[in-house]
């Protein structure tokens, strides 16, 4: 075999390796799954109220995961800020003329268990002011059951951890169809009046919007829970108060007391 044949095979044979290494699939390592949910997410059916109905809310609805604020972790609060409450949710400590006070279950006094506590005003219009520092979780119309009564709920998260919640009733008690209509329409206009949205943060004194009120019986209920985490365990907001023993709020929760029970009941602002 001449020289030049031989060549011309080697080139040939390292041509025919060449293409046959080409054919051979290339290994692909498979992509990284993503998480689409984010711990926010995953967190946001826990900041709702069990049974509450949101008919309006601060924010449109296709935007609501952008919005929703989980409460910080009870571990990350700031406990070098321990909390501390103005004595009343009213801006002017004049538009209310009876307290209901805070009350246990099983209470000494025997009088019915509150969870919070109640400014009760005569007036058609009162300005509502924020009683602590935090960050807004939730603004909402509230339709209560059984008996479709109209409120606004509202709540935030104070720097120490605990959460405070406000709920905006025109009146107190059952509720017929003419009253309940007119419900709806106050707490319309209640939301309009609203100055904060989920995500805020505010500050103690702080304007908030204002209560409508339907008859004297018109109220916020102000409550203090001890955390976002565990059991439900509520605390009694004078406990809070600096100045709860200055102001009128005893004077005040017995006037109701007298309304409610004739007289034969004399509660604390904190009944246990």
């Amino acid at each position: 075999m001449s020289h030049k044949k031989i060549i011309a095979l080697g080139l040939f044979l390292i041509f025919a390796i060449s293409a046959c290494a080409a054919e051979e699939p290339q290994s692909v390592a498979p992509k990284a799954s993503i998480q689409e949910t984010s711990d926010v997410e995953q967190g946001a059916a826990n900041d709702e109220e069990p049974s509450s109905t949101a008919a309006v809310t601060t924010a449109p609805v296709e935007n609501q995961s952008t919005t929703t604020v989980q409460p910080k972790n009870d571990q990350n609060s700031d406990q070098s800020q321990p909390l501390t409450l103005l004595a009343t949710a009213l801006v002017d400590v004049a538009d209310y003329w009876g307290v209901q006070p805070f009350a246990t279950r099983t209470n000494q006094l025997g009088v019915q268990f509150h969870n919070g506590i109640d400014y009760f005003t005569n007036q058609e219009k009162v300005g509502v002011q924020a009683v602590s520092d935090g960050r807004v979780m939730f603004v909402d119309i509230y339709e209560r059951q059984p008996d479709g009564a109209f409120q606004i709920n509202l709540a935030w998260q104070a720097p120490s951890g605990e959460i405070i919640s406000y709920s905006l009733e025109p009146s107190a008690g059952p509720a017929d169809a003419a009253k309940i209509a007119e419900q709806k329409l106050l707490a319309q206009q209640m939301m309009e009046s609203i100055t904060i949205q989920v995500g805020d943060q505010i500050v103690q004194g702080q304007f908030l919007g204002y209560l409508y009120g339907q008859d004297e019986w018109a109220h916020v209920h102000m409550s203090v829970k001890a955390s976002d985490r565990g059991p439900e365990q509520w605390l009694c907001p004078a406990d809070f108060m600096p100045t709860a023993g200055e102001s009128d709020l005893s004077a005040k929760s017995l006037i109701w007391a007298d309304r409610l029970y004739n007289g034969s009941k004399q509660p604390e602002l904190c009944n246990y």
